[in-house]
């Protein structure tokens, strides 16, 4: 996923937004180094990747192929879960590369996204949650800094079914996603809700 929407909650008496919205997105930065460590490659959601791809619609399947430019489903289960980089070795948990690439890393750059059209072509003013339009982000972080998110999963079904099938129906962990938002949303229907367009 390259761009997603995120909305960042902060109390309503914030004065400094853009310097509150840097702090509290620190800690999820991609390019922020941290010292070397092993990352491992989980078997398991590569299997699972593989189950997923093979169950869903042939003609989905060539697409994204195509435009992710591999051969095999092996081959996109690895572009998805991010596994185009090499391996640096093997123990008795599994193949692992060294790297420093933050683990907690969602987002590589942003902007304020301060108003958005709705079907009705009148302007959405940001940043008040009572304000926000009927809309479901792909992150939220919530005022004391914890990342939430749809997940690879959600957001690849929701790309599916926005850009290459229509017919894909919404899956339970959708609208479990949607469940969830709605109830944080309302736990801090007080604070303002500051929106970004993210990009990893």
């Amino acid at each position: 996923m390259a761009h997603f929407i995120a909305l960042v909650l902060l109390p309503s008496d914030t004065i400094d937004i853009p310097n509150a919205v840097d702090v509290i997105l620190k800690p999820y930065y991609s390019e922020l180094e941290v010292e070397p460590y092993k990352e491992y490659r989980d078997q398991d959601s590569f299997t699972e990747e593989i189950r997923q791809l093979s169950e869903s619609p042939r003609d989905t399947v060539a697409k994204l192929m195509s435009m992710w430019g591999v051969e095999s489903l092996e081959e996109l289960a690895k572009m998805n879960l991010g596994w185009d980089a090499e391996i640096d070795g093997c123990d008795e948990q599994g193949e692992y590369r060294i790297t420093t690439i933050n683990p907690q890393g969602k987002w590589d750059s942003f902007v304020f996204i301060e108003q958005q059209y709705s079907e009705s072509l009148s302007p959405v003013q940001y940043p008040l949650v009572e304000n926000l339009p009927d809309i479901i982000p792909y992150a939220l972080v919530t005022p004391n800094g914890q990342w939430l998110e749809a997940g690879d999963k959600i957001g690849i079904q929701a790309f599916i079914r926005e850009q290459l099938n229509p017919e894909i129906p919404i899956f339970e962990e959708e609208i479990a996603w949607d469940t969830t938002v709605r109830e944080i949303l309302d736990q801090y229907s007080d604070h303002l809700a500051i929106v970004l367009n993210c990009h990893r």
